[in-house]
Protein backbone atom coordinates (compact mmCIF):
# COMPACT_ATOMS: atom_id res chain seq x y z
CA UNK A 1 0.00 0.00 0.00
CA UNK A 2 1.84 3.28 -0.64
CA UNK A 3 1.58 6.44 1.06
CA UNK A 4 -1.53 7.90 -1.22
CA UNK A 5 -3.73 4.81 -0.23
CA UNK A 6 -2.83 5.31 3.51
CA UNK A 7 -3.75 8.84 3.19
CA UNK A 8 -7.34 7.95 1.75
CA UNK A 9 -7.65 5.60 4.72
CA UNK A 10 -7.09 8.51 6.97
CA UNK A 11 -9.75 10.49 6.26
CA UNK A 12 -12.31 8.11 5.35
CA UNK A 13 -11.27 7.00 9.25
CA UNK A 14 -11.46 10.69 10.69
CA UNK A 15 -14.52 11.22 8.71
CA UNK A 16 -15.95 8.34 11.15
CA UNK A 17 -15.23 10.15 14.50
CA UNK A 18 -13.85 9.34 17.25
CA UNK A 19 -10.28 10.45 17.78
CA UNK A 20 -8.84 12.96 15.34
CA UNK A 21 -6.22 10.32 13.63
CA UNK A 22 -4.34 12.87 11.99
CA UNK A 23 -1.12 11.38 9.79
CA UNK A 24 1.88 11.34 12.34
CA UNK A 25 3.98 13.39 10.00
CA UNK A 26 1.21 16.31 10.75
CA UNK A 27 0.38 15.17 14.24
CA UNK A 28 3.05 13.81 16.05
CA UNK A 29 6.17 15.47 14.51
CA UNK A 30 7.04 17.05 11.15
CA UNK A 31 9.03 14.66 8.32
CA UNK A 32 12.47 15.22 9.83
CA UNK A 33 11.28 13.95 12.77
CA UNK A 34 11.21 16.98 14.84
CA UNK A 35 7.85 18.47 17.00
CA UNK A 36 5.99 20.77 14.94
CA UNK A 37 6.11 24.37 16.72
CA UNK A 38 3.67 26.33 18.43
CA UNK A 39 3.14 28.71 15.22
CA UNK A 40 2.76 25.60 13.20
CA UNK A 41 0.12 23.93 15.76
CA UNK A 42 -2.14 27.28 15.16
CA UNK A 43 -1.95 27.07 11.54
CA UNK A 44 -3.08 23.80 11.17
CA UNK A 45 -5.62 23.90 13.86
CA UNK A 46 -9.03 24.46 12.78
CA UNK A 47 -10.38 27.83 13.83
CA UNK A 48 -13.42 26.58 16.24
CA UNK A 49 -10.39 24.75 18.05
CA UNK A 50 -8.16 27.92 18.30
CA UNK A 51 -11.15 30.25 19.44
CA UNK A 52 -12.09 27.71 22.19
CA UNK A 53 -8.75 27.23 23.72
CA UNK A 54 -9.10 29.78 26.24
CA UNK A 55 -12.76 28.10 27.70
CA UNK A 56 -10.79 24.82 27.12
CA UNK A 57 -8.08 25.62 29.44
CA UNK A 58 -10.34 27.21 32.02
CA UNK A 59 -13.13 24.17 32.17
CA UNK A 60 -10.13 21.78 32.22
CA UNK A 61 -8.53 23.76 35.00
CA UNK A 62 -11.64 24.24 37.42
CA UNK A 63 -12.21 20.84 36.62
CA UNK A 64 -9.50 19.30 37.55
CA UNK A 65 -9.22 21.49 40.74
CA UNK A 66 -13.05 20.39 41.69
CA UNK A 67 -11.63 16.77 41.95
CA UNK A 68 -8.83 17.49 43.84
CA UNK A 69 -10.52 19.66 46.36
CA UNK A 70 -13.13 17.34 47.26
CA UNK A 71 -10.24 14.98 47.35
CA UNK A 72 -7.72 16.88 49.43
CA UNK A 73 -9.43 20.39 50.27
CA UNK A 74 -12.88 20.11 51.28
CA UNK A 75 -12.75 18.71 54.89
CA UNK A 76 -16.67 18.37 54.68
CA UNK A 77 -17.22 16.81 51.63
CA UNK A 78 -16.73 13.47 52.88
CA UNK A 79 -18.01 14.19 56.06
CA UNK A 80 -21.06 12.44 56.70
CA UNK A 81 -22.19 14.32 59.86
CA UNK A 82 -21.37 17.75 58.21
CA UNK A 83 -24.25 19.91 56.37
CA UNK A 84 -22.22 20.56 53.51
CA UNK A 85 -21.51 16.99 53.19
CA UNK A 86 -22.21 14.57 50.03
CA UNK A 87 -24.57 12.74 52.51
CA UNK A 88 -26.72 16.01 53.21
CA UNK A 89 -26.61 17.49 49.69
CA UNK A 90 -28.37 14.42 48.05
CA UNK A 91 -30.65 14.20 51.50
CA UNK A 92 -31.65 17.97 50.01
CA UNK A 93 -31.60 17.08 46.39
CA UNK A 94 -34.24 13.91 47.24
CA UNK A 95 -36.52 16.76 48.40
CA UNK A 96 -36.30 19.04 45.38
CA UNK A 97 -34.24 17.93 41.98
CA UNK A 98 -36.55 16.26 39.07
CA UNK A 99 -34.19 13.47 39.67
CA UNK A 100 -35.20 12.67 43.19
CA UNK A 101 -36.01 8.98 42.57
CA UNK A 102 -32.70 7.95 41.47
CA UNK A 103 -30.91 10.14 44.23
CA UNK A 104 -32.91 8.33 46.84
CA UNK A 105 -31.54 5.08 45.46
CA UNK A 106 -28.35 6.90 45.55
CA UNK A 107 -28.65 7.83 49.11
CA UNK A 108 -26.92 4.50 50.88
CA UNK A 109 -23.83 5.02 48.77
CA UNK A 110 -23.39 8.59 49.14
CA UNK A 111 -19.84 8.55 50.17
CA UNK A 112 -18.78 6.00 47.18
CA UNK A 113 -20.76 8.09 44.71
CA UNK A 114 -18.94 11.49 45.51
CA UNK A 115 -15.41 9.76 45.34
CA UNK A 116 -16.56 8.83 41.17
CA UNK A 117 -17.58 12.36 41.31
CA UNK A 118 -14.35 13.55 42.17
CA UNK A 119 -12.28 10.88 39.90
CA UNK A 120 -14.29 12.00 36.66
CA UNK A 121 -13.58 15.88 37.25
CA UNK A 122 -10.19 14.50 37.51
CA UNK A 123 -10.02 12.82 34.20
CA UNK A 124 -12.05 15.10 32.53
CA UNK A 125 -10.20 17.94 33.69
CA UNK A 126 -7.06 16.29 32.19
CA UNK A 127 -8.43 14.84 29.20
CA UNK A 128 -9.20 18.50 28.45
CA UNK A 129 -6.44 19.92 29.42
CA UNK A 130 -3.48 17.33 27.54
CA UNK A 131 -5.88 16.54 24.84
CA UNK A 132 -6.40 12.13 25.87
CA UNK A 133 -9.75 11.12 24.69
CA UNK A 134 -10.44 14.56 24.14
CA UNK A 135 -14.20 14.41 22.95
CA UNK A 136 -14.48 11.68 25.68
CA UNK A 137 -13.53 14.19 27.79
CA UNK A 138 -15.53 17.04 27.03
CA UNK A 139 -18.88 15.33 26.59
CA UNK A 140 -18.47 13.73 30.04
CA UNK A 141 -17.66 16.83 31.28
CA UNK A 142 -21.44 17.76 29.72
CA UNK A 143 -22.82 14.79 31.07
CA UNK A 144 -21.35 15.59 34.78
CA UNK A 145 -22.81 19.34 34.57
CA UNK A 146 -26.31 18.90 33.25
CA UNK A 147 -26.40 16.39 36.51
CA UNK A 148 -25.01 19.05 38.68
CA UNK A 149 -27.87 21.18 37.15
CA UNK A 150 -31.26 18.51 37.26
CA UNK A 151 -29.50 18.32 41.06
CA UNK A 152 -27.53 21.27 42.95
CA UNK A 153 -28.59 24.44 40.68
CA UNK A 154 -32.42 23.15 39.73
CA UNK A 155 -33.73 25.53 42.91
CA UNK A 156 -31.77 28.43 41.09
CA UNK A 157 -33.85 30.55 39.93
CA UNK A 158 -33.59 32.57 37.40
CA UNK A 159 -32.09 29.57 35.67
CA UNK A 160 -29.30 31.72 34.49
CA UNK A 161 -27.99 32.23 37.72
CA UNK A 162 -26.65 29.20 38.10
CA UNK A 163 -23.33 27.59 36.82
CA UNK A 164 -23.78 24.43 35.50
CA UNK A 165 -26.47 24.72 32.70
CA UNK A 166 -23.23 26.79 30.95
CA UNK A 167 -21.20 24.46 31.60
CA UNK A 168 -22.61 22.16 30.12
CA UNK A 169 -23.15 23.82 26.95
CA UNK A 170 -19.63 24.71 26.88
CA UNK A 171 -18.59 21.37 26.63
CA UNK A 172 -20.79 20.57 24.18
CA UNK A 173 -19.14 23.02 22.26
CA UNK A 174 -15.25 21.64 22.88
CA UNK A 175 -16.83 18.30 21.92
CA UNK A 176 -17.95 19.31 18.64
CA UNK A 177 -14.80 21.46 18.09
CA UNK A 178 -11.76 18.76 18.85
CA UNK A 179 -9.08 19.75 20.04
CA UNK A 180 -7.14 20.47 17.05
CA UNK A 181 -3.89 19.29 17.56
CA UNK A 182 -2.98 22.41 19.87
CA UNK A 183 -1.39 21.50 23.05
CA UNK A 184 -1.70 17.92 22.86
CA UNK A 185 2.26 16.20 23.43
CA UNK A 186 3.54 14.12 21.04
CA UNK A 187 3.46 10.87 23.16
CA UNK A 188 -0.22 11.75 23.79
CA UNK A 189 -1.12 11.52 20.23
CA UNK A 190 1.34 7.99 19.25
CA UNK A 191 -0.91 6.39 21.43
CA UNK A 192 -2.48 3.93 19.51
CA UNK A 193 -0.80 4.88 16.43
CA UNK A 194 2.21 1.99 14.95
CA UNK A 195 5.52 3.52 13.24
CA UNK A 196 4.80 4.43 10.13
CA UNK A 197 7.33 2.91 7.17
CA UNK A 198 7.24 1.70 3.48
CA UNK A 199 8.26 -1.87 3.38
CA UNK A 200 5.43 -4.26 1.97
CA UNK A 201 2.83 -6.14 4.16
CA UNK A 202 4.37 -9.43 3.57
CA UNK A 203 8.13 -8.06 4.54
CA UNK A 204 6.27 -6.74 7.84
CA UNK A 205 4.44 -10.42 8.79
CA UNK A 206 1.43 -11.88 10.11
CA UNK A 207 1.50 -9.83 12.88
CA UNK A 208 2.29 -6.80 11.75
CA UNK A 209 0.40 -3.51 13.15
CA UNK A 210 -2.37 -2.30 9.85
CA UNK A 211 -0.88 0.62 8.41
CA UNK A 212 -4.17 2.85 9.68
CA UNK A 213 -5.18 2.35 13.53
CA UNK A 214 -8.41 1.95 14.28
CA UNK A 215 -10.05 5.37 15.88
CA UNK A 216 -11.72 3.13 18.00
CA UNK A 217 -9.04 1.30 19.01
CA UNK A 218 -7.27 4.80 19.95
CA UNK A 219 -9.90 5.79 21.96
CA UNK A 220 -10.16 3.59 23.69
CA UNK A 221 -6.28 2.91 24.48
CA UNK A 222 -6.50 7.10 25.59
CA UNK A 223 -9.39 6.62 27.75
CA UNK A 224 -7.64 4.10 29.51
CA UNK A 225 -4.61 6.00 30.12
CA UNK A 226 -6.79 9.23 30.68
CA UNK A 227 -8.38 6.61 33.45
CA UNK A 228 -4.96 5.29 35.26
CA UNK A 229 -3.81 8.76 34.98
CA UNK A 230 -6.81 10.11 36.89
CA UNK A 231 -6.19 7.33 39.48
CA UNK A 232 -2.70 8.11 40.34
CA UNK A 233 -3.87 11.96 41.09
CA UNK A 234 -6.43 10.60 43.06
CA UNK A 235 -4.47 8.20 45.06
CA UNK A 236 -2.08 11.18 45.81
CA UNK A 237 -4.75 13.53 46.87
CA UNK A 238 -5.84 11.15 49.60
CA UNK A 239 -3.65 10.58 51.83
CA UNK A 240 -2.24 13.89 51.39
CA UNK A 241 -5.61 14.72 53.01
CA UNK A 242 -5.44 13.03 56.12
CA UNK A 243 -1.63 14.14 56.64
CA UNK A 244 -3.57 17.79 56.93
CA UNK A 245 -6.26 16.25 58.59
CA UNK A 246 -5.52 18.32 62.03
CA UNK A 247 -5.29 21.48 60.32
CA UNK A 248 -9.04 20.87 58.36
CA UNK A 249 -10.37 20.44 61.54
CA UNK A 250 -9.78 23.72 62.33
CA UNK A 251 -10.69 25.60 59.65
CA UNK A 252 -14.03 23.92 60.18
CA UNK A 253 -15.02 23.61 63.91
CA UNK A 254 -15.16 26.20 66.61
CA UNK A 255 -13.88 26.39 69.83
CA UNK A 256 -16.51 23.65 71.16
CA UNK A 257 -15.54 21.25 68.21
CA UNK A 258 -18.73 22.05 66.15
CA UNK A 259 -19.22 23.33 62.49
CA UNK A 260 -19.09 26.51 62.20
CA UNK A 261 -22.16 28.66 60.95
CA UNK A 262 -22.63 31.82 58.80
CA UNK A 263 -21.92 33.88 61.50
CA UNK A 264 -18.43 32.06 62.22
CA UNK A 265 -19.87 30.55 65.49
CA UNK A 266 -19.82 27.09 66.85
CA UNK A 267 -23.09 25.24 67.62
CA UNK A 268 -22.44 24.49 71.30
CA UNK A 269 -21.39 28.09 71.56
CA UNK A 270 -23.67 31.58 71.33
CA UNK A 271 -23.84 32.20 67.69
CA UNK A 272 -22.54 35.57 66.29
CA UNK A 273 -25.58 37.78 66.26
CA UNK A 274 -27.69 38.18 68.81
CA UNK A 275 -28.49 40.55 71.54
CA UNK A 276 -26.31 42.40 73.60
CA UNK A 277 -25.94 42.83 77.30
CA UNK A 278 -28.97 43.79 78.19
CA UNK A 279 -30.35 40.33 76.42
CA UNK A 280 -33.35 39.24 79.13
CA UNK A 281 -31.77 36.29 81.19
CA UNK A 282 -33.28 33.10 82.60
CA UNK A 283 -33.50 34.56 85.89
CA UNK A 284 -35.43 38.10 84.40
CA UNK A 285 -37.89 36.06 82.39
CA UNK A 286 -38.65 33.29 84.95
CA UNK A 287 -38.59 35.10 88.74
CA UNK A 288 -37.99 32.09 91.23
CA UNK A 289 -41.38 31.49 93.11
CA UNK A 290 -41.52 33.26 96.88
CA UNK A 291 -41.20 29.71 99.38
CA UNK A 292 -43.90 31.06 101.80
CA UNK A 293 -46.79 31.34 99.09
CA UNK A 294 -48.67 28.56 98.01
CA UNK A 295 -47.70 26.41 94.79
CA UNK A 296 -49.08 27.05 91.62
CA UNK A 297 -50.55 24.51 89.66
CA UNK A 298 -48.10 23.03 87.20
CA UNK A 299 -49.12 23.18 83.43
CA UNK A 300 -49.08 19.50 81.93
CA UNK A 301 -45.93 18.61 80.87
CA UNK A 302 -45.61 18.90 76.65
CA UNK A 303 -45.10 15.92 74.53
CA UNK A 304 -42.77 17.12 72.20
CA UNK A 305 -38.97 16.71 70.96
CA UNK A 306 -36.74 19.37 73.25
CA UNK A 307 -34.53 20.41 71.39
CA UNK A 308 -33.33 24.40 73.34
CA UNK A 309 -33.26 26.28 76.84
CA UNK A 310 -34.98 29.26 76.72
CA UNK A 311 -32.00 31.11 78.28
CA UNK A 312 -29.30 29.25 75.45
CA UNK A 313 -31.79 31.39 73.18
CA UNK A 314 -32.32 34.61 75.11
CA UNK A 315 -28.46 34.88 75.59
CA UNK A 316 -27.55 34.87 71.81
CA UNK A 317 -30.64 35.41 69.98
CA UNK A 318 -30.33 31.89 68.08
CA UNK A 319 -29.46 28.64 69.32
CA UNK A 320 -28.53 26.12 66.54
CA UNK A 321 -29.88 22.41 67.15
CA UNK A 322 -30.42 19.22 65.09
CA UNK A 323 -33.94 18.00 64.37
CA UNK A 324 -33.82 14.17 66.65
CA UNK A 325 -33.74 10.75 64.43
CA UNK A 326 -36.55 9.98 66.32
CA UNK A 327 -38.74 12.36 64.73
CA UNK A 328 -42.10 11.72 63.09
CA UNK A 329 -42.39 11.87 59.25
CA UNK A 330 -43.75 14.97 59.29
CA UNK A 331 -40.34 16.53 60.30
CA UNK A 332 -37.46 16.36 58.48
CA UNK A 333 -35.37 14.06 60.80
CA UNK A 334 -31.75 14.64 61.15
CA UNK A 335 -31.79 17.90 59.73
CA UNK A 336 -30.14 20.90 61.07
CA UNK A 337 -32.38 23.51 62.66
CA UNK A 338 -32.06 26.67 63.83
CA UNK A 339 -34.22 28.54 66.68
CA UNK A 340 -34.36 32.86 66.81
CA UNK A 341 -35.88 35.10 69.39
CA UNK A 342 -37.98 37.55 67.15
CA UNK A 343 -37.94 41.68 68.00
CA UNK A 344 -41.51 40.91 69.43
CA UNK A 345 -40.15 38.27 72.05
CA UNK A 346 -41.62 35.63 70.40
CA UNK A 347 -39.73 31.93 69.20
CA UNK A 348 -39.58 30.72 65.56
CA UNK A 349 -37.78 27.68 64.13
CA UNK A 350 -36.79 26.58 60.99
CA UNK A 351 -34.86 23.88 58.86
CA UNK A 352 -31.34 25.19 59.10
CA UNK A 353 -30.63 23.77 55.38
CA UNK A 354 -30.22 26.64 52.56
CA UNK A 355 -33.45 25.65 49.50
CA UNK A 356 -30.38 26.73 47.06
CA UNK A 357 -28.16 23.62 47.23
CA UNK A 358 -28.33 22.42 51.00
CA UNK A 359 -25.73 24.45 53.11
CA UNK A 360 -26.43 25.08 56.70
CA UNK A 361 -27.66 28.71 57.26
CA UNK A 362 -26.48 30.79 60.19
CA UNK A 363 -27.74 33.67 61.90
CA UNK A 364 -26.82 36.88 61.15
CA UNK A 365 -26.41 39.49 63.73
CA UNK A 366 -25.94 43.07 61.80
CA UNK A 367 -29.01 42.64 59.28
CA UNK A 368 -31.38 40.10 61.76
CA UNK A 369 -31.54 37.51 58.81
CA UNK A 370 -30.61 33.79 58.39
CA UNK A 371 -27.66 34.00 56.04
CA UNK A 372 -26.02 31.05 53.94
CA UNK A 373 -22.59 30.78 53.59
CA UNK A 374 -22.05 29.65 50.64
CA UNK A 375 -23.84 31.37 47.63
CA UNK A 376 -25.22 34.18 49.80
CA UNK A 377 -29.19 33.10 49.91
CA UNK A 378 -31.27 35.03 52.87
CA UNK A 379 -34.33 34.32 54.46
CA UNK A 380 -36.24 36.62 57.10
CA UNK A 381 -37.29 34.67 60.46
CA UNK A 382 -40.23 37.22 61.14
CA UNK A 383 -41.81 36.22 57.80
CA UNK A 384 -41.89 32.39 57.65
CA UNK A 385 -38.46 31.86 56.47
CA UNK A 386 -39.18 33.92 53.05
CA UNK A 387 -36.32 34.43 50.83
CA UNK A 388 -35.01 37.91 50.80
CA UNK A 389 -32.48 37.42 48.54
CA UNK A 390 -30.05 34.90 46.51
CA UNK A 391 -30.06 32.04 44.37
CA UNK A 392 -33.06 30.27 45.44
CA UNK A 393 -36.78 31.41 45.47
CA UNK A 394 -38.19 28.95 48.35
CA UNK A 395 -38.57 29.98 51.91
CA UNK A 396 -37.09 28.05 54.57
CA UNK A 397 -38.58 25.09 55.96
CA UNK A 398 -40.93 26.56 59.22
CA UNK A 399 -40.96 23.70 62.32
CA UNK A 400 -43.69 23.70 64.69
CA UNK A 401 -42.74 24.34 68.52
CA UNK A 402 -43.85 25.10 72.05
CA UNK A 403 -42.67 26.97 74.29
CA UNK A 404 -42.66 26.29 78.14
CA UNK A 405 -41.50 29.33 79.92
CA UNK A 406 -42.54 27.57 83.16
CA UNK A 407 -40.37 24.72 82.67
CA UNK A 408 -37.85 26.85 80.23
CA UNK A 409 -37.79 24.72 77.33
CA UNK A 410 -38.44 24.97 73.41
CA UNK A 411 -39.59 21.86 72.16
CA UNK A 412 -40.39 20.26 68.59
CA UNK A 413 -44.22 19.58 68.31
CA UNK A 414 -44.95 15.73 67.60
Amino acid sequence: MNRRDRELRRQRARQAGGVEPMPRSQSARDEDGSSPSLREQFERASVPARALLPLRFFFGATFLFAGIDKLLLDPAFFDASSPASIVAQLAAFARVSPLAPLVRIAEPFAIPLGLLIALAEIAIGLGALTGLAYRTAAIGGALLSFMFWLTASWTTHPFYYGPDLPYAFGWLALALAGDGGLFVPRVVREIGTPEEDDWPGALRGPFAQPDEPSPLRRQMLQAAVLGAAAFAVASVSVPLRFVRGSDANARTAGADGQPLDASGAGSGAAPTGAAGSNAPTDAATNPPADPSSPAAPSAPPLTGLAIARISDVDKVGARRFRVPASAPASLPAGDPGVIVKLADGSYVAYDATCTHEGCRVGWDKTDNVLLCPCHGAAFDPSDHGAVLGGPTNQPLLELPIDVDHQAGTITLRA
